[in-house]
């Protein structure tokens, strides 16, 4: 048995709301045209999940029934294999598949079920995807950080600055310091002047001036 599971429940995970919308339908049929309502997106997040993380997937039962096996063999999602047909729900199917075997070293959830309808210790692996929305890239992350494998940095935004802008940036800070006049409010900029001047003429004049303190 691989050491990471990915415990899979497909409908609301890999087709949704949004991608029937997007795609023109749902995957129910049972024929091999349902292949083409399967959201690409989510697909892409789940294949790109086994694929960093080593893990394979364990369908819910639920939704294998009256699947053609070939429709799994197109969706290529490196079955490890089913769940128990008990009843109860997807938490349930869980429970009797590790109760025929040992539960490996990391394990997630992906499923639309209710937290309430799962374990306390189930709950600690679930990643509840919104059924509007299917798999996302936020559930993307939530599953590797329970599979225990740090997020690529394709997926999380750089923090990087880029190089133009760093420059961009050491220019402002430049000019800030030389005059600082031209990133105040206009009262206050023009008081700074004033206030330049007026010591610029006691140095000439010989005469003492203390500057008087700026205002915004």
């Amino acid at each position: 048995m691989s050491e990471r599971l990915i415990m899979l429940d497909v409908p609301g995970v890999l087709y949704s709301d949004r991608s029937a919308a997007r795609l023109g339908g749902t995957p129910t049929s049972g024929t091999l045209r349902d292949v083409r309502f399967f959201d690409p997106i989510a697909l892409g997040f789940l294949r790109r999940l086994f694929g960093i993380a080593g893990a394979r997937v364990v369908v819910s039962d639920a939704w294998r029934r009256g699947t053609p096996a070939a429709i799994l063999q197109q969706l290529d999602l490196q079955v490890e294999g089913m769940t128990p047909r008990v009843a109860g729900g997807h938490g349930a199917e869980i429970d009797a598949w590790f109760t025929q075997r040992a539960a490996p070293g990391s394990w997630v959830i992906l499923s639309t079920a209710a937290p309430a309808s799962m374990t306390a210790a189930q709950r600690r692996h679930l990643v509840q995807v919104n059924p509007a929305e299917g798999l996302t890239v936020e559930n993307f992350r939530q599953a590797l950080d329970i599979l225990g494998v740090a997020c690529p940095s394709t997926v999380t935004p750089d923090s990087r600055v880029e190089p133009g802008l760093q420059a961009k940036l050491r220019h402002l800070q430049q000019l800030a310091r030389e005059a600082p006049e031209r990133f105040m409010p206009a009262p206050a900029a023009a008081e700074a002047r004033e206030q330049a001047m007026a010591i610029a003429v006691a140095s000439l004049t010989g005469q003492s001036l203390q500057p008087a303190a700026l205002h915004a």
